[in-house]
């Protein structure tokens, strides 16, 4: 190739002084020619020695290095000092690197020449170290260039462009909620976290055409490095919507090919968008003791559960039940040398969530730090809020309020529980009936998020931190998607809509999956008390204060009680008919 090209360049520069010398323009003189000729030809041999070195002395030599080095060594360390300043400017400078070099680097150059030992001279040395050293570049070079020459640059579709291809049934059917509510959801994180840390579509143009004033110029700079390279800056909203999307059920696979964007780099803006956009206290609010010093809250929410319970249920401030979400076993990674205390008698891995819900299916407080073994009361006693509820109980009882929840928690000041073995026809059975009945709600809740959000229906599989996370999120938009309902008054639409899509959805995951052989929610395990000190005992005596909750418990769910028979409300008899065939049927 040299050779070829050394001789197309004599003939042209040979063209060329014919043409001066035939009209008289230029005096010929050889010798500049034959002097820039030579040093071309000798950069061109030196280029050819220092890249077919290797190859060409292991050919004639084979693995010899001394009989190879031997005789060529004064040639090649000449060319190489000569006319290759870019590898190694003097043999002075060459013999200090190498004096410098650690052992491993001089492993590292010695790997370029295999089944070969270092000779005792250091020329040899420097050689073997100049030629690896120019071999690995030109190697290095060469991938590079191929890779860029073969790269395919991502065509990003605009948010604007993806949503406008879906129908109101299919976006909802997607993110799991309408095109208003979404666009909604946008506006607020934007509010939270700022438009720069959201980066909404619109905000990014405003930036590219200059319209935005204040903004950094490294942000300039980034965006057109995106559109160069990766088919452009990845804006919030689809950043929202895959986040949605793998929510609701959806594989990474699918989306990374969706939105244009890496496998890997799916899960990270997944996570991302979990802690820093969603899990922000600012965007839903689930405290229970902030719930409980706001007087005003309570009383709406005791007013929606005495609505449906013909006034009987008068004081409620909310219904509380445990839920267990499927997980992989958790690891040593995780901090859990004890797998089995997340396994739950249902027979999978699981963490027990507490939540406490109103009337309209939303969630005034959850604990997500709970093992799947443990009993719901256990792990509502775990919590900051039971301990915060049995010193300050006086205070809810001053106003007639309490929460209610079925058998599993015992009965308190601000918890109250039905009554046990029971009979039909008793006003204690008739005091069970209204209890359940104003429940359910909390029932329906877990439902509802467990439908809506596909993640759920199979075990979570990340960290115990990022499966407490997801299942957080999935609580918080829910809530969302609630306020959502209640603001704009189409509850029993929206609701109908949901559950024919969600259902649909809910089935073909099922036939897809025939070896599933349970779905949906779960209640909790065996107690496991714990006492002051966090010691396992079955039993015991309870505290002052507990005892004392217990005994004014006592005294409301009796007053309610004797309250239902006054009004004479009793159970009506279709659901104690549908009761008792279902345990004939079960037996």
């Amino acid at each position: 190739m040299h050779a070829r090209r050394l001789a197309k360049k004599l003939a042209r520069e040979r063209r060329r002084l014919g043409r001066h010398a035939a009209f008289g323009t230029h005096p010929f003189n050889p010798w500049p020619w034959v002097c820039a000729m030579l040093v071309n030809c000798i950069s061109a041999l030196t280029s050819w020695l220092s890249n077919a070195l290797y190859e060409d002395m292991v050919r004639i030599h084979g693995t010899n290095k001394h009989a190879m080095f031997s005789p060529h060594k004064k040639i090649y360390r000449l060319l190489l000092l000569t006319f290759a300043p870019k590898f190694i400017t003097s043999f002075q400078s060459a013999k200090m690197y190498c004096e410098k070099q650690s052992l491993n680097k001089k492993r590292m150059m010695a790997s370029a020449v295999e089944d070969m030992e270092f000779s005792h001279d250091v020329e040899d040395e420097i050689l073997i170290g100049i030629i690896s050293r120019h071999m690995k570049r030109k190697r290095i070079s060469r991938i590079k260039k191929s890779a860029a020459k073969n790269r395919k640059y991502r065509q990003r579709k605009s948010w604007a462009e993806f949503q406008s291809k879906l129908t109101d049934k299919q976006f909802r059917r997607y993110f799991r909620m309408s095109r208003e509510c979404f666009q909604l959801l946008c506006e607020k994180i934007q509010t939270n976290v700022g438009e720069r840390s959201f980066k909404s579509e619109q905000y990014l143009a405003d930036v590219r055409e200059g319209n935005v004033t204040q903004v950094h110029p490294l942000l300039k700079s980034m965006i057109h490095c995106h559109d160069e390279s990766t088919g452009g800056f990845i804006c919030g909203e689809i950043k929202l919507a895959l986040t949605l999307r793998l929510l609701a059920g959806g594989s990474y696979l699918d989306l990374a090919l969706l939105f244009e964007c890496g496998w890997s780099h799916a899960y990270n803006i997944f996570h991302e968008v979990l802690e820093k956009w969603i899990l922000d206290d600012k965007f839903v609010q689930m405290n229970g003791v902030e719930y409980c010093t706001d007087v005003e809250r309570m009383k709406n929410v005791a007013t929606d559960f005495s609505r449906t319970s013909n006034g009987v249920i008068n004081g409620c401030i909310g219904a509380i039940d445990g839920w267990i979400v499927k997980i992989a076993r958790p690891t040593k990674k995780d901090g859990v040398y004890n797998p089995g205390s997340f396994y739950s008698r249902k027979g999978f891995y699981g963490i027990n969530v507490q939540a406490i819900v109103d009337k309209k299916k939303r969630i005034l407080y959850r604990n997500i730090l709970s093992r799947g073994a443990e009993h719901d009361s256990t792990a509502f006693k775990n919590g900051q809020f039971f301990k915060w509820l049995i010193e300050n109980w006086s205070a809810l009882a001053r106003h007639g309020f309490y929460f209610i929840g079925d058998s599993a928690y015992s009965l308190q000041s601000f918890l109250l529980t039905p009554f046990d073995n029971v009979l039909h026809g008793t006003p204690e059975d008739n005091y069970n009936f209204f209890h359940s009945s104003s429940r359910i709600s909390v029932e329906c809740a877990f439902g509802e998020i467990d439908l809506r959000w596909g993640i759920l229906w199979r075990p979570l599989k990340f960290t115990l931190k990022h499966n407490i996370n997801v299942i957080d999120a999935c609580m918080r938009l829910h809530n969302f998607i609630v306020d959502y309902r209640e603001a704009t008054r189409v509850i029993s639409d929206v609701e109908e809509i949901d559950r024919a899509i969600f259902d649909d959805d809910c089935r073909r995951y099922l036939a897809n999956h025939p070896d599933m052989d349970e779905f949906g929610v779960f209640g909790g395990e065996e107690d496991d008390r714990l006492d002051e000190n966090g010691n396992q005992h079955i039993g015991g005596r309870p505290t002052k204060n507990e005892e004392e909750s217990r005994k004014h418990g006592k005294t409301v769910r009796q007053a309610l009680c004797d309250q239902i028979a006054a009004k004479k409300l009793v159970r009506p008899p279709s659901n104690w008919y549908r009761a008792n065939n279902r345990i004939v049927e079960s037996q």
